[in-house]
């Protein structure tokens, strides 16, 4: 019989700890690869010529994977990271690795739910699930105690009847085992430089912690 692979592609939820998508894709799978991708777009600079990225959020970054890596890799795995587009890479690896789904965390940003759109009509194309989850908020929408199109204008109002009458779900207790797909290239871990910084001009931030109030 064939077994169930669910692709988790990590995007803003560089954790074990309190993460739905992660605990049902091991509940609903056989096995799992964990995916995060350094998009070149997260690089680069905006209309407004200022960054997207600077360099301390790019540090910031790089130490949040390697800390999700070293915790996979203590339950005997990995995550495999790449740098490109999602949508260029991840159907190639569904077809290649015979991924039976595809788990992910809804963004709410403009260019974060164009990404999102340009992986799930590429996943269509194969007859894959993009699965959607909400992850970066105190309430999900259906934990509200009013409909979407019934929240209240007034935000006391809307402070009173959710404190009273909502309930904020248990936080996900991080998995103690993990089962993963089989893979024999993880990727590595970029440098600064790599991303498009000069690091160098990098100030450490321990360093720049004891230099002073």
């Amino acid at each position: 019989m064939k077994s169930k692979k669910i692709l988790v592609w990590f995007r803003n939820d560089l954790r074990l700890h309190d993460n739905e998508m992660l605990v049902e894709a091991i509940a609903k799978s056989d096995c799992i690869l964990p995916i995060y991708f350094f998009d070149p777009r997260h690089f680069e600079s905006t209309s407004f010529e200022t960054e997207k990225t600077g360099a301390r959020r790019a540090q910031f970054l790089l130490e949040s994977v390697s800390s999700l890596r070293t915790a996979f890799q203590k339950l005997g795995g990995d995550i495999l990271l790449i740098q490109g587009k999602p949508e260029e890479h991840i159907p190639a690896i569904v077809e290649q690795l015979e991924i039976s789904e595809v788990y992910h965390h809804r963004e709410v940003g403009p260019e974060e739910t164009i990404i999102s759109t340009y992986v799930e009509d590429a996943l269509w194309k194969q007859r894959i699930n993009l699965k959607h989850f909400i992850g970066h908020t105190l309430y999900n929408k259906e934990d509200l105690p009013f409909p979407i199109k019934d929240i209240p204008d007034v935000f006391t109002q809307f402070k009173k009847k959710t404190e009273r009458d909502a309930i904020v779900k248990s936080c996900h207790e991080s998995p103690l085992e993990i089962d993963f797909v089989e893979n024999e290239n993880w990727g590595a871990l970029p440098s600064l430089l790599e991303l498009g910084f000069a690091e160098a001009g990098f100030v450490n931030f321990d360093d720049e912690a004891k230099g002073g109030n």
